[in-house]
């Protein structure tokens, strides 16, 4: 055989893949760096499930299913339009009636109803007496939880590639009967001024902030470390009520420990277990503001913003009208529909890929407390190494198996794979240019894929003088600073005032930075990525999808970034 997989058969294989998929686009979004085994199969196969079920319950209509591979851990994209065109017609009839008759007026309740499923799932694994249990009611829970992965992928696809798809449909319209391009200024501001749980959070992080300068124990925060402030705190009556009351209020009574600095993993510790990255925001607030009382900034951003909104709404409305759009109940719809997607894509986070990821790797490590005890394993953060096949046996059998063997392999493989800053954003099976990928991703109309993932690709215009080429990804004009490579969770703990923010993909996990950003600049992502999304409601210069931005401007360096235009400049 000329080659054989080392975990499962979706990973990349060019003398397969290449053949019927010409583009692959690596999702540096969510996989950068490189998963560990477990969270990659759960992306692969779960996950994959999930986009079969969202995209053929909802009737997108040129597709039946989008493509994922892995390549050294992390996660490659793609699509292709399906060749019926007959079948396509009948699937755009069926997406439209669904947006008409059951999306746009029942959306809310659907996501709610989901939400509350998933929320009651969790709460099963949450609260199970795992110390009780035998090994085979163990196997038996571990087996739901891999359920619970599926049913996660399932809803979050039921609910988000009609929105997605909607949003297309909505800025095809806007631009041919509107005048107003997806990247132009003016759609930016028509979708943004909306909140969401994860900066309600993130308020709430501010909030901690207030209370220690309240307390009068900022001080501890600023001169010590982000993993010594918890000990120093605890040594003044001060600190231990911050502790108390305030950190244990955010983190368990309202429930914000189930968030994790990576949402995409399994491997890395929740909030609650290890509170020293909501310390480490803390801290980074404080550089911003001594004031107790100083609000928090998305809360003056936000009004002029949705002012904004309304007003260019009404003028864009008025323009598809009186520019004859022949349908303007299905115009409303997707516009409302779309309007609603950055605030969702962001929301729903909290819920399912914070909420059931964090969930999911408390069940493992639970089971892995008691494989340590049989010598199965070396260390609970040994299970995600493995894929389930293999932690059944364990599970079920923790007698006769011993794998230290394999789990010093794989872990020396998954750390040399963390390094990825270097990867080009796209595989193809020969050179393309800008039109070839743009062509292909309208080709197949695949709104994760085109409005996620990817996102359109920029014409070079070296004429300009720029470093980078890239697009609009939030219209708040021109700045310069100092650069600042976030490439993965340590990175965004560095992050000073003032920095312009350079990534090969933004993380949800990331949105507490986020006031702290002068600029952000990325190697891929489309309009509906997290960094458009968060840029927008900010009103934070974006430059996205530059493809190459990590490996062209350095650590410190001093650059210029022009966000109208989707330019880089370095200054000398």
């Amino acid at each position: 055989m000329p080659w054989t997989w080392n975990l499962h058969t979706r990973e990349f294989w060019p003398q397969r893949d290449l053949k019927k998929y010409p583009l692959w686009f690596v999702n540096l979004g969510h996989s950068y760096p490189a998963w560990t085994p477990l969270f990659n199969w759960m992306w692969c196969y779960p996950l994959a499930h999930g986009l079969v079920y969202g995209i053929n319950e909802t009737w997108i209509p040129t597709i039946r299913g989008s493509e994922t591979r892995d390549i050294d851990g992390c996660a490659l994209a793609s699509s292709l339009r399906i060749s019926d065109e007959a079948e396509i017609k009948e699937r755009e009839k069926l997406f439209k009636k669904f947006i008409m008759e059951t999306y746009a007026p029942k959306g809310e309740k659907i996501y709610t109803d989901m939400e509350n499923e998933l929320i009651g799932l969790c709460n099963k694994f949450r609260t199970f007496d795992y110390a009780k249990a035998t090994q085979y009611e163990l196997y038996k829970l571990f087996r739901e939880g891999i359920q619970l992965l599926y049913r996660e992928w399932e809803t979050h696809f039921y609910l988000i590639y009609p929105v997605y798809e909607a949003y297309w449909h909505c800025t095809e319209i806007a631009e041919e009967y509107g005048g107003i391009k997806e990247f132009s200024p003016a759609w930016h501001k028509i979708i943004r001024g909306y909140d969401n749980d994860l900066f309600v959070q993130d308020k709430a992080l501010w909030e901690l902030r207030s209370r220690a300068i309240e307390l009068k124990i900022d001080d501890v925060f600023t001169k010590n470390a982000a993993a010594e402030v918890i000990p120093a705190l605890k040594k003044t009556a001060a600190g231990r009520e911050w502790l108390e009351k305030d950190l244990n209020d955010f983190l368990l009574v309202k429930g914000y420990g189930w968030r994790s600095p990576r949402m995409m993993e399994f491997i890395v510790p929740s909030w609650w277990e290890d509170p020293t990255p909501a310390i480490a925001h803390t801290q980074q607030y404080l550089t911003m503001s001594k004031d107790a009382k100083a609000p928090f900034p998305l809360d003056t951003i936000r009004p002029k913003l949705a002012k904004e909104r309304e007003q260019l709404t009404r003028e864009l409305i008025d323009k598809v009208k009186a520019a004859k759009y022949p349908d303007m109940d299905w115009f409303l719809a997707t516009l409302s529909v779309s309007q609603r997607s950055s605030s969702f894509s962001e929301s729903h986070d909290v819920a399912w890929e914070q909420g059931c990821h964090t969930t999911f790797r408390y069940l493992v490590r639970k089971i892995g407390e008691r494989l340590v005890k049989f010598g199965t394993i070396n260390e609970p953060d040994d299970m995600f190494l493995f894929i389930p096949d293999e932690l059944e046996l364990f599970i079920n059998y923790p007698e006769s198996y011993e794998v230290k063997d394999i789990i010093a392999d794989r872990r020396t493989t998954w750390t040399a794979r963390k390094e990825f800053k270097s990867r080009s954003h796209i595989i193809t099976a020969g050179p393309l240019t800008p039109e070839d990928i743009n062509k292909h991703i309208l080709s197949a109309h695949d709104a994760i894929v085109a409005k996620v993932v990817a996102g359109e690709a920029p014409i070079p215009r070296p004429e300009t003088g720029a470093a980078l080429f890239g697009l609009c990804g939030s219209p708040a004009g021109t700045v310069e600073g100092r650069a600042h490579l976030v490439v993965n969770n340590e990175d965004v703990f560095s992050t000073k005032p003032g920095d312009i923010i350079v990534v090969p993909g933004m993380s949800s996990g990331w949105t507490p930075v986020l006031p702290l950003a002068k600029a952000i600049v990325t190697n891929s992502g489309g309009s509906l990525s997290h960094a458009c999304i968060h840029c927008r409601e900010y009103d934070i210069p974006l430059v996205s999808n530059t493809g190459n931005g990590t490996m062209v401007i350095k650590e410190g360096e001093k650059i210029r970034v022009d966000a109208t235009e989707g330019l880089v400049f370095r200054i000398k």
